[in-house]
């Protein structure tokens, strides 16, 4: 009983009997009631403990040991003084209780907050909770530990709802594209045959179509192609590794040698960071940048290009740079020249199939970071590549 007091349980009731102890229990229950009923002095009736008490989030204290040693919420089937002192993995689902006490245990070794994602045990009225864990200090001293509870449910379903129809549509694109390569095949081979058989026999009309179905059977190969590379950013991805770009870009360098000296381009490289990434597709990325930088030059005006990178130590997040003197855009069309099949300009004025800077878009994401373009018609564009340096825990 003196604990529920203590505990401010407004619920708190003895059992009257008629031992010796009747009237103990009385004046007991008398205590109860008065705690129970008396209003708070008006400053304290303004103070955090109102909003912490009026707060939609779940917020709690724990000590060192996680025993949980204060609570603004009422724990469906469970008195305050019940809840008190119990550990606070009680309370978690199993599944997620090693991540909890992980996080845990680096915010009290280290003094910094941290977080994670998890369900809760009882029903409570939320399927999801983001935790943020912060220590409690004395003195400098680490003494415990605080967390509040967010409910995150309905941005959790549609996380998932949306992982799901991204791995439908990675499929459907990947397998739509693979059951095209055949057809597209046998219609190249067997142009290829007609061309070479019966050129002679056909009427220059005749020939021109002929050479026309190559072309666009050309394009529907590079299409497919295309298609297949941003399809499988996500599904044939490789694990997070260290990875130097500065020995991934003069590799990139070395493989579009032929185009740069058939450009007459001028590529400067700068310094660049080492971060936590797949190595594989930060070639990618790097190389479908360069040659785009490549592909819309100025007619006349030597290609200038330059790859740089700077690292914000405060932040643990790098920037990478691909700057060029082509032909530029307004940068009302910087939005869009990510997204899938969003050309600037007609076919017939540069090759490619539209996919290129949306791959890059995907990769960049993939790596927890943001890629964008600033760009002026005859000037030149500059993409701008922000990713950490290291990649967040995956749970």
């Amino acid at each position: 009983m003196v604990a529920k007091l203590v505990a401010k349980d407004p619920h708190a009731r003895c059992r009257v009997g008629s031992g010796p102890l009747a009237p103990l229990a009385e004046d007991l229950n008398h205590l109860s009631v008065q705690l129970s009923s008396s209003n708070p002095p008006e400053d304290e009736a303004f103070s955090i403990r109102a909003l912490i008490e009026q707060s939609p989030n779940i917020m709690f204290t724990c000590d060192l040991e996680a025993r949980v040693r204060y609570l603004n919420f009422t724990v469906p089937g469970q008195g305050l003084s019940e809840v008190l002192g119990t550990s606070l993995y009680q309370w978690i689902h199993p599944d997620y209780v090693e991540v909890a006490r992980g996080v845990i245990h680096k915010v009290l070794t280290t003094g910094e907050p941290g977080g994670y994602e998890a369900r809760p045990l009882i029903d409570v009225g939320a399927e999801w909770f983001a935790a943020r864990v912060a220590p409690i200090k004395s003195q400098q001293q680490i003494i415990g530990f605080a967390v509040i509870l967010t409910d995150i449910t309905e941005l959790k379903r549609a996380q998932l709802r949306l992982e799901q129809s991204n791995r439908e549509l990675e499929s459907f694109a990947y397998v739509a594209s693979h059951d095209l390569q055949e057809p597209l095949r046998k219609i190249q081979t067997f142009g290829e045959r007609l061309k070479t058989t019966a050129a002679a026999a056909l009427s220059p009309e005749g020939r021109d179509y002929i050479e026309r179905m190559q072309n666009a059977a050309g394009r529907m190969r590079r299409l497919i192609d295309d298609l297949l590379s941003f399809s499988r950013v996500s599904s044939n991805a490789q694990p997070f590794a260290q990875v130097d770009l500065s020995v991934i870009a003069r590799e990139v360098l070395g493989d579009l040698e032929t185009r740069i000296e058939q450009s007459g381009a001028q590529v400067s490289l700068g310094e660049l960071p080492t971060l936590e990434a797949d190595a594989m597709q930060m070639r990618q990325l790097i190389q479908n940048l360069v040659g785009n930088a490549l592909k819309f030059r100025r007619e006349g005006v030597t290609p200038l290009i330059s790859l740089h990178g700077t690292v914000d130590a405060q932040t643990q997040r790098c920037e990478l740079v691909v700057q060029d003197n082509g032909i530029g855009f307004e940068q009302k069309y910087a939005d869009r020249i990510f997204n899938v099949f969003q050309r600037l300009h007609g076919r017939g004025q540069y090759e490619g199939t539209g996919i290129g800077l949306a791959i890059c878009r995907k990769i960049v994401e993939r790596h927890n970071g943001s890629i964008g373009a600033r760009s002026t018609p005859g000037e030149g564009t500059s993409f701008n590549v922000m990713m950490p340096l290291k990649q967040p825990t995956r749970r």
